[in-house]
Parts: C-alpha cells; sequence; structure tokens
C-alpha cells in the first residue's frame, strides 16, 4: 500500500525543485539554454545531478511562466525569453497582491506583523552583511507569504505562490543589495498600512510596489527581447 510522503520530505523535494528552476531560468536569461533548445528532463536531471521529479516539476513552472513550451510529442522546448511575459506576470501579481494586502490589513495578526518588521529591521541594520541579497530573497519570500496567508484565500494563495516563483529567480539573478534597498523601503510602506488597518493604502502601497518591480526588471533585458 502506498503511503503518504512526509512533509519533511516533500519540503526537500520543493526545495531542490526551486533549486533546478533557478539553475534553469538562470541557463536560460544567460543564453546558456538558447531558444529552440529541447530540455531533455533525462539529459538535464543527468547534468545536474538530480532525479527526473525535480526536472520536470521544474520545467512545468518554466512553462507556466512561458519560458518554455511543451509541444505536441511532450519535448520542452526553450521559447525566447520575452518582456511582454514579465509585464504580464507582474501585472497579475499586482492584482492578485494588492487584493491580498487590502484583504490582510483587516486580518493579520500583529505577532506577524512583528515579526515581519523585526526582519525589515535586521536587514536595515546590517546594510554590509556580505550575505545581504540571500537575506533579502527569504525575507521577500516571507513577506508576500505573510500577507497572502492573511487574506484568507487559500485559491489567491495558490495564485501568488505560483506567480512569484519567476519573481523569485528574478530577484536572486538579476538584483543587488543597492536596487532592493528600495525595495526594502516599499515593503515598510506596506507594512504601516498593514499596522495601521488601512485596508486602501495596503492595497495601494502593494500595487505601486509591484509596478516599480515589473519596470525594473523588463529593462534588464536588451531591447531585442520583445
Amino acid at each position: 500500500m502506498k503511503t503518504a510522503a512526509s512533509p519533511q520530505l516533500k519540503d526537500r523535494s520543493a526545495r531542490l525543485s526551486d533549486s533546478v528552476y533557478e539553475t534553469l531560468l538562470e541557463a536560460i536569461l544567460s543564453g546558456g539554454l538558447a531558444p529552440g533548445t529541447i530540455a531533455s528532463e533525462v539529459a538535464l536531471a543527468r547534468q545536474l545531478g538530480v532525479s527526473r521529479t525535480p526536472v520536470h516539476d521544474a520545467l512545468r513552472q518554466l512553462a507556466k511562466d512561458g519560458l518554455v513550451e511543451q509541444e505536441a510529442n511532450h519535448r520542452a522546448v526553450v521559447t525566447r525569453f520575452s518582456r511582454d511575459g514579465i509585464r504580464d506576470t507582474f501585472e497579475m501579481r499586482r492584482l492578485l497582491e494588492g487584493e491580498a494586502a487590502r484583504l490582510a490589513a483587516t486580518r493579520i495578526d500583529r505577532p506577524a506583523l512583528a515579526r515581519l518588521r523585526a526582519l525589515a529591521d535586521a536587514l536595515t541594520e546590517s546594510p554590509d552583511d556580505a550575505h545581504w541579497v540571500s537575506r533579502w530573497v527569504d525575507f521577500d519570500d516571507e513577506f508576500h507569504q505573510a500577507i497572502a496567508l492573511a487574506a484568507g484565500s487559500p485559491r489567491l494563495g495558490q495564485d501568488i505562490a505560483r506567480y512569484r516563483v519567476l519573481h523569485r529567480g528574478l530577484n536572486r539573478l538579476t538584483t543587488t543589495a543597492g536596487v532592493l534597498r528600495q525595495a526594502l523601503g516599499e515593503h515598510y510602506q506596506i507594512l504601516e498600512a498593514l499596522e495601521r488597518r488601512d485596508a486602501a493604502a495596503a492595497r495601494n502601497a502593494m500595487a505601486a510596489h509591484v509596478q516599480e518591480w515589473e519596470a525594473y526588471f523588463v529593462n534588464q533585458f536588451p531591447q531585442g527581447n520583445p
């Protein structure tokens, strides 16, 4: 009889899939996996030293992000990286996460707000930490996840998580501590609106934050990318 995987095993599997996703995303952005390249699960699993499962999961997410295309014969083919794809992703994030912030403003509890403020303050107080960007990525994930959870809609939370996968990869690959300090300031604005229980201000601050980073990431790629 088949037994359910433990939560710890599922968590390790998800982290491995995310790591493979980020590795493949970097290869696509750098041109290491050029448009038209067949992304073979078997070959990639062998190259990365992992099983086919995390590669399969990563390719499925890349397909959702428009970075690979599943052909009729189930082959995954790398597509041309598109500025329009980034715009579409961030437009969906702006709508979804703006609504989540609006809902969370009256629902998030004080301990959750206190933890987010403590994490933000820790980043503010250690600007020269060599691991600052990595710590930022973890903070950014927790910040947005906490707001999505507090919104109280599992479906909304799932959609937000799906659209944030590409954002997390871009965060790791194309940002620096200098530009992320601006984002930290935007997080404080969202946090302050949540602390005031101001739903409209929380929605507007979140939407403005996502829009700023849509513009930033779009401009990281050459004009030749549509």
